[in-house]
């Protein structure tokens, strides 16, 4: 018997193979309404909202996954119960390195796992990487759009309170910036056979300026890490035809 998803009420069919994973419910809305083509929505509970519809006619879904590796991972989890093949995580973080200003896209390479979840599933000696080929594809879009992108190893924090003390640890060892679910969505896609990556808008510089969190400039870097996703799924698209 297949297992039934208890958080995403949905329909395997309802889930398309393709899809996006932002934090916040809003953004969920607001990509299916500004993005995607004959959105649904298909999902309402608890917060993890979610739509499928069509982005240049390949179908796309749009996710919440909440704050955090455990929300992320029930959300990552019940997707591949739904059939979900690749994922690209499309978020918020706190640059650590000086020359990172806020509205700076940042692509991970990797994400230091400074969280519980990997040790959940035994995992701590995994490092948690994404797809190559949706990195790939990411760093391809952002490219062809002339999107100024920094790309590199960046940190996955429990603790979003803790990170200035974290931070200082790790500036020094060229990570990028600090969030909270890279590392576990990462992870789990290398076990659980989905594709994973990841962009991010920096909110902020943790060391060196406040978090400004909402600007007009972070306005335009999440819609630009948007349409660099979208652009990345008709990049692999293409290759798998």
């Amino acid at each position: 018997m297949t297992e039934q998803p208890h958080h995403l009420k949905c329909q395997p069919g309802d889930i398309a193979q393709y899809a996006l994973l932002p934090g916040d419910p809003g953004r969920t809305r607001m990509i299916a309404e500004k993005y995607l083509k004959d959105a649904r929505l298909i999902n309402d509970f608890r917060g993890l909202v979610a739509y499928t519809g069509k982005y240049d006619d390949i179908p796309v879904s749009v996710v919440t996954t909440g704050m955090g590796c455990p929300s992320a991972g029930i959300v990552l989890e019940e997707m591949k119960m739904l059939g979900v093949e690749t994922v690209i995580r499309i978020g918020t973080c706190g640059a650590i390195q000086k020359t990172i200003p806020p509205g700076r896209i940042i692509i991970p390479s990797g994400a230091v796992p400074l969280c519980g979840i990997l040790r959940a599933y035994d995992l701590e000696l995994l490092p948690p990487v994404p797809d190559y080929t949706v990195l790939r594809a990411i760093v391809d879009a952002a490219q062809a759009l002339k999107k100024a992108c920094s790309v590199g190893i960046i940190a996955t924090s429990d603790a979003f309170y803790r990170e200035i003390p974290q931070a200082r640890e790790w500036e020094n060892k060229s990570v990028l910036a600090f969030e909270m679910e890279c590392a576990g969505l990462f992870a789990l896609g290398l076990v659980r056979g989905i594709k994973v990556g990841a962009i991010l808008a920096a909110t902020g510089n943790i060391l060196y300026g406040e978090q400004v969190m909402e600007t007009e400039e972070i306005a335009l870097a999440i819609e630009d890490e948007i349409q660099i996703a979208l652009d990345a799924v008709k990049r692999l698209e293409d290759r798998s035809l």
